[in-house]
């Protein structure tokens, strides 16, 4: 493999979940070798199992009882938003069940969204199916210059190649329009620590591991400035957070305390974790 940016041969990082990661030497860029087409690898994947914890997914427990914290830690970025585009018009990419589209919705946006995900998109409330649409960024056929602001949360690091992504909704964007990325950060203390057990480095959905140094390189090359940079901690269910650490943590002891938190019934208990690599990037179009 080579970078996705140097074009330099890649160093071989560790194998997790049957993948193998490369990381590059240059630029710090990590990446999944997917070996599979990923098209197909997007309707084969984010089926029923992966928003209900199946563990074989390493995600969600329920996407749906974790509305709550999920909305939770949405509304943090919503506020940094509103500072810079108080409102207008907001198309979410990745959207999954609706919940940032309906957050911006009762904030005074007009929000729009959009998922790949059959599953997904068939669980948004129906007073919401006029708004939200199946399909993956390679097939948005929004009108141009249409949108405000363009969101991506948690979904960046799960596209196949994220500069022709970033153009295609480059070309949706009023001139004056942001686009807000959330994702993780190689350069965090956690992922430094955590190494191989980092609940980012999660293949074969995340596809691409970024530092604040590649994803302005990326944004760069599809026509975005950074504007802010900043870090959020992420609310998580009790359930939720040993889910994670028993999948992508691969925790042998976090197996046992999850099957006695479901037997107290603590598994909803939310907790606050400021691990400090979640990074989130807005960029103004230029």
């Amino acid at each position: 493999m080579k970078c996705y940016f140097c074009r330099r041969p890649l160093t071989y990082f560790f194998t997790k979940n049957g993948y193998r990661l490369f990381r590059c030497s240059m630029c710090g860029l990590v990446q999944t070798h997917l070996g599979k087409p990923y098209t197909q690898f997007l309707k084969d994947f984010y089926t029923t199992g992966y928003f209900t914890g199946d563990d074989g997914a390493g995600a969600y427990t329920n996407y749906a009882k974790d509305k709550p914290n999920i909305v939770k830690n949405m509304g943090v970025i919503l506020e940094r938003i509103k500072r810079i585009k108080p409102t207008g018009t907001l198309l979410d990419a990745g959207c999954a069940y609706g919940y940032f589209v309906e957050l911006a919705l009762t904030n005074g946006f007009d929000a729009y969204g959009f998922d790949p995900s059959a599953f997904a998109v068939s669980q948004v409330p129906t007073v919401l199916h006029k708004r939200i649409a199946q399909h993956a960024v390679s097939e948005v056929s929004y009108k141009k210059q249409s949108f405000d602001v363009i969101s991506m949360l948690d979904v960046f690091e799960h596209l196949a190649d994220p500069v022709v992504d970033l153009e295609r909704l480059h070309k949706l964007l009023k001139d004056d329009g942001i686009i807000i990325i959330a994702t993780g950060d190689t350069d965090s203390l956690a992922a430094k620590v955590l190494k191989r057990r980092w609940t980012f480095y999660v293949p074969p959905q995340h596809l691409f591991f970024f530092n604040k140094k590649t994803i302005t390189q990326t944004l760069d090359k599809a026509g975005f400035a950074p504007i802010l940079f900043f870090r959020i901690g992420k609310w998580l269910s009790l359930s939720y957070m040993l889910h994670l650490a028993q999948t992508t943590g691969e925790s042998r002891v976090a197996a046992v305390f999850e099957k006695i938190i479901d037997a107290l019934h603590l598994g909803s208990l939310p907790l606050y974790l400021p691990m400090g690599d979640n990074m989130v990037v807005i960029a103004r179009k230029t």
